[in-house]
């Protein structure tokens, strides 16, 4: 059953709709960047496509201006292209529809689409089914298997796999001893990493990011058991509440697990061309 919508705390609310903004801070030695403007929060991550923008508040003709301006910054970092989120509640309340205008198209591509569901759970999820592991990789090897089961899945560019790649040790590193604020966790069957999924450790919550399952290993639970992991760490780190931008996939799966969508986000797809 679903959480009454009364019983969600604001603050996790705004997790779910605003998860680059209120998210944890990000330690040096990641390869990301954090960039906060004036009502609007960017995430920099390696490759091309690695550009993502919040829009929270630019009312008057403040959304022209810093379109302009995260444009130029990006395309000064080497971004080629740029998805922008425009959660409901941002300001303006037309915004998606003046960036349509000023040339940002609906996302199509993976690992986006037009429109994400912002969900919540604030109790307990469903047991992972017998024969399912979830939990954090043991080693650098459990890592990269999980690692690439996401590629796959999202149909991750060439480019932007190979900038990720270059880092994967040191974020492992980071993982590994509790210094990311973000932690992939992989799935298994036999002892086989057949799905993967990452968590974001917010202030509030646990944010939900980019859970993928071998296509030979779904229908049995596994993404389920992904859910279910992430909520006990959720609870043992005293934040018993699991947000998520839930895409057409994922959303039915997290509505029989009990989410309950408390917004929408769309997603705009900007080219920037050649760096």
């Amino acid at each position: 059953m679903a959480a009454v919508t009364g019983t969600i705390p604001p603050a996790v609310r705004s997790t779910a709709l605003f998860p680059i903004a209120t998210g944890p801070d990000v330690p040096a030695a990641l390869p990301l960047e954090r960039v906060r403007g004036d009502g609007v929060a960017a995430l920099l991550l390696p490759g091309p496509s690695g550009a993502l923008v919040e829009v929270r508040s630019l009312a008057g003709d403040r959304l022209e201006s810093e379109l302009e301006r995260l444009r130029a910054l990006l395309r000064e970092r080497g971004k080629t292209r740029a998805a922008w989120f425009v959660p409901v509640g941002a300001e303006p309340a037309d915004a998606a529809r003046r960036l349509r205008r000023l040339g940002l198209e609906p996302y199509e591509e993976p690992p986006f689409e037009p429109r994400f569901a912002s969900m919540v759970r604030v109790q307990p999820t469903e047991a992972a089914p017998p024969g399912v592991v979830a939990r954090f990789p043991e080693t650098f090897e459990e890592y990269l298997a999980g690692v690439h089961v996401g590629e796959e899945a999202f149909a991750v560019p060439e480019e932007d796999r190979r900038a990720w790649h270059e880092h994967e040790r040191t974020i492992w590193e980071l993982q590994a001893s509790g210094r990311s604020p973000s932690r992939l966790l992989v799935a298994l069957v036999d002892g086989e990493v057949v799905g993967n999924a990452s968590a974001l450790l917010c202030d509030h919550a646990v944010n939900l990011l980019g859970g993928s399952v071998r296509p030979d290993m779904r229908g049995r639970g596994v993404y389920r058991a992904l859910v279910r992991a992430r909520w006990e760490v959720a609870a043992a780190r005293g934040t018993p509440a699991l947000t998520v931008q839930a895409g057409a996939m994922s959303r039915p799966v997290l509505e029989r697990l009990g989410f309950e969508t408390v917004g929408w986000t769309d997603c705009l797809l900007d080219e920037l061309g050649a760096a």
